[in-house]
């Protein structure tokens, strides 16, 4: 890769495999549980951005899935 990286971590329960699969869409949430939020619009709209500024946007998971639960 060329250019300078960001990269973005942060204690949630990690990425739906559908989400790591497909990428995000401003319709669809993370689960069927209604209790459950969904990924927000925002990482559709960054997606969106990164493609006009001719940038990526690369969604994983770290080793160990996520947050940690007690």
């Amino acid at each position: 890769m060329d250019g300078p990286r960001i990269r973005v971590r942060d204690a949630g329960p990690g990425f739906p495999a559908t989400l790591l699969r497909e990428g995000p869409s401003r319709f669809r949430k993370g689960t069927d549980d209604r209790a459950v939020g969904g990924h927000g619009l925002g990482l559709t709209i960054a997606m969106g951005q990164a493609a006009v500024l001719g940038a990526s946007l690369t969604l994983a998971n770290p080793e160990s899935g996520g947050r940690s639960r007690s």
